[in-house]
């Protein structure tokens, strides 16, 4: 599921365990910044040896993407106007990928995740509370 502002800005991405697709599938297109995709494959399915070559790019926001293990999270999600624009709630499996605006976390009861975000990432610097 795709959450955009009323402009159709892409805001956030949202993968629930039980939309994930078998195969190698990207979420994401080519052109964003941050990349996700999900992997279902078989035993006799391979991923050929690579090497990521360096290249510089140019990064002008924090993505982050979040992989909940166990309980429940509900994200709200803003726009870059701070205007409350979707809430959503991931359970166990699910996972968040937080493109632009802005976004509240409410932990509902005990929740395990990892959080993943390109970096350099300095927390006074690339955030500000609203």
């Amino acid at each position: 599921m795709k959450i955009k502002d009323k402009n159709d800005n892409l805001l956030a991405y949202v993968i629930k365990k039980n939309e994930q697709k078998k195969g190698k599938n990207f979420y994401t297109d080519s052109s964003e910044e941050f990349q996700l995709a999900s992997f279902d494959l078989d035993e006799s399915d391979e991923i050929l040896r690579h090497i990521h070559i360096s290249q510089e790019r140019t990064i002008k926001k924090t993505s982050e993407a979040i992989f909940l293990q166990e309980g429940s999270l509900t994200f709200s999600i803003y726009d870059e106007e701070l205007k409350l624009i979707s809430e959503v709630t991931l359970d166990e499996g699910d996972v968040i990928l937080l493109i632009e605006g802005g976004h509240g976390v409410k932990i509902n009861g005990n929740a395990k995740f990892l959080e993943v975000k390109q970096g350099p990432y300095i927390e006074n610097n690339d955030k500000k509370r609203f």
